[in-house]
This record gives C-alpha cells, sequence and structure tokens, in this order.
C-alpha cells in the first residue's frame, strides 16, 4: 500500500511513506536488512530482522533508566523489541507523520519494562537540548539523510558524555568510477549511499565521537536484497501508471546496486561521546 506524505520537508518523508509497508512485508515485520549467522542458517526473515536489532542493542549495552534516541525509528518496531527486553524509556523520530502514526499506535503492554513514545522530527535539525540522551541508534536511516554531517553533529551534542552511538548502516568501501560512477547518480534519488566506511569514521570523529569498533556484516545480510527487490517488484505489479514505473525504477536499480557493485558494504559502526 502505497501512501501519501503529509510531512512538508520535502522527499525523503515521501520516500519513507512510499516504502514503509513494502520494506514491512518484505522483510518480515521489520523494516530493515536481517542477519544470518551462516549459509546453513534457517532463521526466517523476521528472526534475522529481529537479530540485527538485538546486535544494535548489544552494542548500545543499555542500562535500566537509561533514556535513548531511535533516529529513524521506522514504524517502531526496533523500539518495540528493545523496550520488551530492557528497562529503557526510548524516543524516536522520523521525518514521516505516517510512521509515527504506526509507531505511536503499535500497541505495547503497560507490563514492558521499558517504554518508548515518537514524534515528527528531522535528525539534521534536532530539536532536542543538549545531553538529553545517554544513547542512540540509527539502523539505515542516515542513507536517506542528505547532509549526514549535520545529523551526526546533532546526534552527538544530544548524548551525554560516555553515550554511545551505534550505526547499521550500507557504505561504499570505495569510490565507484566510470559507468557505475554514472549509475549511481542515479541511486542517489532512491539510497544516499555517497560514503565510503572511512567517510562514516571521520564525520564521527568531526562530531567529537570516539569510534570505538567497526563490524562488517556484509555477508550475513546479503539474503535480505532479493527479498527486497521482489517486494519491490510485487509493487509495480500491484500498481499502475508513474507508481508502477517507479517501482519497477527502484527493482531495476536494486538489483544492479546490491548484486553487481563489489564495494556494497553493510556494517555495525559503534562510536562514543568522551
Amino acid at each position: 500500500m502505497l501512501t501519501q506524505n503529509r510531512h512538508t520537508s520535502g522527499d525523503v518523508g515521501t520516500f519513507y511513506d512510499r516504502h514503509t509497508d513494502v520494506y514491512d512485508h518484505a522483510l518480515g515485520g521489520n523494516i530493515h536488512v536481517g542477519y544470518w549467522e551462516d549459509d546453513a542458517d534457517d532463521s526466517s526473515m523476521r528472526e534475522a530482522t529481529d537479530r540485527l536489532t538485538d546486535l544494535v542493542t548489544e552494542r548500545l549495552a543499555p542500562a535500566e533508566g537509561q533514556h535513548l534516541l531511535d533516529v529513524g525509528c521506522g514504524h517502531g518496531s526496533t523500539a518495540a523489541r528493545i523496550v520488551a527486553r530492557h528497562a529503557v524509556e526510548i524516543t524516536g523520530i522520523s521525518v514521516s507523520d505516517y510512521q509515527v502514526d504506526l509507531a505511536n499506535g503499535r500497541p505495547l503492554s503497560p507490563d514492558l519494562p521499558g517504554r518508548a513514545t515518537f514524534r515528527l522530527a528531522d535528525a539534521m535539525e534536532n530539536p532536542f537540548e543538549d545531553g538529553t540522551f545517554d544513547g542512540a541508534y540509527a539502523i539505515e536511516s542516515l542513507m536517506h539523510m542528505k547532509d549526514k554531517k549535520a545529523a551526526l553533529g546533532h546526534i552527538a551534542r544530544v548524548l551525554r558524555p560516555g553515550g554511545r552511538l551505534v550505526i547499521a548502516e550500507h557504505s561504499l568501501a570505495g569510490v565507484l568510477t566510470g559507468p557505475d560512477a554514472a549509475r549511481m547518480a542515479d541511486a542517489y534519488a532512491y539510497f544516499k549511499f555517497s560514503l565510503t566506511t572511512d567517510m562514516y569514521g571521520e564525520l564521527l570523529r568531526e562530531a567529537g565521537l570516539e569510534v570505538v569498533d567497526h563490524t562488517d556484516i556484509t555477508e550475513n545480510v546479503r539474503r535480505c536484497y532479493g527479498s527486497m527487490i521482489s517486494g519491490w517488484r510485487n509493487a509495480a505489479d500491484n500498481s499502475s501508471g508513474e507508481t508502477s514505473r517507479e517501482w519497477a525504477a527502484a527493482a531495476d536499480l536494486g538489483h544492479w546496486f546490491f548484486f553487481e557493485v563489489p564495494q556494497l558494504r553493510y556494517g555495525l559502526l559503534t562510536a562514543v561521546r568522551p
């Protein structure tokens, strides 16, 4: 189901609105990739995407009573899993009021150890006061932000000393050249994979954060890509006109990018505010 964006900040909100339901269906109830231990791992898509959430949470190492920021909260599935297991407070932000409505409408038992709330906000213009949060995580949200430097600077600003930021994200192992570079310009309209892994590290350091870990899990998440592309093709088949053409173009571009660009990587970055 495609939905109209009602947020006025522009193309990013529109992108999220149009893709939330398609990703949710393709990725088993989450809207980020999954993690499989190895080729013999027969975990379902939902189990694998939940495991990615757990890997991020482990790196956050949340302690009881902490306040965490979910940067690009999606429809709230990640936060819901964390507060079901940890006595923390999570504030999630998104530029899509559709996603915020879904997240706030998600039924959560009052008996859970933690609690989560969600609000409309732009990570590139983070509205929170300095030192508001004990930790933050961004799962596949930075790639949609045009000004990653501003977003990371704001995240660093709102973290308390000792606060951890965990990023789960695609990046490039090197700069694309030739025909790939030209095609990358088209991909940029969908996914802003303009940063190499080293560039993310540089931006984190410029923001005043210390990078303490980078774990490449590219091979563990590849299994998701086929499901994502199938989801886009199904969306094309079940829509018409410009919308159908847009989904079909995304599927073609995604197939090239996910399966034919060896520089594409996926990793977990952990940084700490000194």
